[in-house]
């Protein structure tokens, strides 16, 4: 069996992480709740929660599917250097971003979120993985040189030479 790349997951995890930390925000603010500053920090944290963690990291085996439209994060998050690439400075960020959300109802779920979050950041810091950019492949733009027919139309597979099966010229003009 193959080694669980963790990172994977806690990218994954973080995505979700941001969406139900957002639903809770607006609903404390909507809902007039007594700290509603928790709720309008808990939507300010989900978007950059999501500009962090947009842009997918290259896998260690296998081929890596970046997400759509993920190579202008990728620029942004590669720039943070070490504090955007160690997964164990993940583990305290999410940590500590989800202190403020669990004073108020409707944030806990998404503070719960962002500590199981840093949980599995702690995994995979601990395994030695680290975020790293998907280059995208630069295609070659220019035109495509066709090589010419050997054979005039109708251009079928020559089945004759095979030794297959012969076909006789009027069969042939049957097909």
């Amino acid at each position: 069996m193959g080694q669980i790349e963790w990172a994977m997951w806690a990218n994954e995890q973080a995505i979700a992480s941001c969406f139900v930390s957002a639903l809770g925000g607006i609903l404390a603010v909507v809902g007039q709740f007594k700290l509603w500053g928790i709720g309008v920090y808990a939507i300010v944290i989900a978007v950059v929660t999501l500009i962090l963690e947009y842009p997918r990291g290259k896998r260690q085996k296998g081929t890596s599917h970046p997400r759509k439209f993920q190579h202008p994060l990728t620029s942004v998050v590669s720039q943070g250097r070490l504090l955007t690439r160690n997964y164990f400075v993940r583990f305290v960020l999410y940590l500590s971003i989800s202190v403020p959300c669990c004073f108020m109802l409707p944030t806990v779920l998404g503070a719960l979120c962002y500590m199981i979050t840093s949980i599995i950041y702690l995994v995979a810091g601990i395994r030695g993985e680290e975020w790293l950019p998907i280059i995208p492949n630069k295609e070659e733009v220019g035109p495509r040189v066709i090589e010419q027919p050997t054979r005039p139309p109708p251009r079928r597979p020559d089945t004759s030479q095979s030794g297959s099966t012969i076909i006789s010229e009027s069969n042939r003009n049957r097909i």
